[in-house]
């Protein structure tokens, strides 16, 4: 390769690192802000491309192109969008907190409820949607879900699928 066509190679790089970097920023800026504030609160962040690790990162956007591993959004307890959002706190990755809440909205207010309590984590957890139909675990458990499900995933590792039956969230292992 000759000097002469650096210059070309290095706006190229320039160009697909911002153009990636503004997609990762994107996934978030579309999130009513009064749900942000609802559950950003003591430390808590919503997990963004930025946190996870490199191999994650590009093993994420492969499977889930478009998606913003902290945010599912769906039907998931009716026909109306509601949002299950992967919360982390801690600027140390070997000493983070990872969370999961469940956010719907009654009155034009966000409600939150834990659907996965603190717990520390080494390697973050992920979260995206299922639309609705026939799953089985990994225990052999099989579910027929109406509404849209949600998978809380270690990325290439451990996941559960969740859904609601009524207003009881259930779950089950769909890989270990």
């Amino acid at each position: 390769m000759s000097l002469k066509h650096l210059p070309k190679l290095l706006l190229a790089a320039l160009f697909l690192t911002i153009s990636t970097h503004s997609r990762a920023e994107d996934c978030l800026s579309n999130l009513p802000a009064d749900l942000k504030s609802a559950v950003e609160q003591d430390n808590w962040k919503i997990l963004s491309p930025f946190d996870l690790p490199t191999t994650d990162w590009k093993l994420w956007k492969n499977a889930h192109q478009g998606q913003c591993p902290g945010v599912a959004v769906g039907g998931f307890t009716s026909k109306k969008d509601s949002y299950v959002i992967a919360l982390i706190q801690g600027d140390d990755p070997k000493n983070q907190l990872e969370k999961l809440v469940f956010v719907t909205t009654k009155k034009g207010q966000p409600i939150t409820e834990i659907i996965s309590p603190p717990t520390p984590a080494t390697t973050l957890s992920v979260v995206w949607k299922l639309p609705p139909g026939h799953y089985a675990g990994v225990d052999g458990s099989k579910a027929g879900i109406g509404r849209d499900s949600f998978v809380y995933e270690k990325v290439a590792s451990s996941a559960r699928q969740f859904y609601f039956e009524g207003s009881h969230i259930q779950s089950f292992p769909i890989s270990n």
